[in-house]
């Protein structure tokens, strides 16, 4: 199972689709979703946008450009579809777009997930509906439990903490000077 992830300029793609015409945004997301199923769905490209791969829409009028990568976790049961640009293929204007993309980038852009957008878009996406990410695993019962005995957290500040965040609490604990 992928997890589909859309940079800001992306999700700017989909708000200029919605005002050009919803009913192509609503098929793009559909389309979108393939890829949690298939991170190889679609075509690759060749040349500058190699390793890019592109799905079209509708009537091959409109595309997707994506690349299906690891999160930064190294976790190998999750590759994250990064959906870079989506437009029409008139006159490669979407290409073009997209290495300019490319290039200005930074090595890893903020991504926002896709059942995110949806929720950003409310209404406007109609009723599709993305697989939600995994949240981070929670912190072990032992840590939990130190947190509120031992540190005084209420039980409201520490539950559905990650790992991670659990740590960097109980790290604080225990570097702070005893009085």
């Amino acid at each position: 199972m992928a997890y589909i992830r859309l940079t800001d300029p992306a999700i700017d793609d989909l708000n200029q689709l919605y005002r050009l015409d919803p009913s192509v945004m609503r098929k793009v997301i559909t389309k979108m979703l393939i890829l949690e199923l298939n991170t190889e769905a679609g075509e690759p490209l060749l040349g500058d946008l190699m390793g890019w791969r592109k799905l079209s829409v509708g009537d091959r009028n409109w595309r997707i450009i994506w690349r299906a990568k690891k999160d930064e976790s190294g976790d190998e049961m999750i590759e994250i579809a990064q959906v870079w640009a989506i437009g029409a293929r008139s006159d490669s204007e979407i290409y073009i777009e997209m290495k300019e993309r490319v290039a200005s980038a930074p090595p890893s852009p903020e991504t926002t997930a896709l059942f995110d957008v949806l929720e950003l878009f409310g209404d406007k996406a109609g009723d599709v509906v993305a697989t939600p990410e995994p949240m981070d695993s929670p912190a072990p019962k032992w840590l939990l439990h130190r947190l509120e005995h031992s540190v005084g957290l209420h039980q409201d500040q520490i539950r559905g903490l990650s790992i991670e965040q659990a740590m960097e609490k109980w790290e604080e604990y225990i570097r702070k000077p005893k009085q």
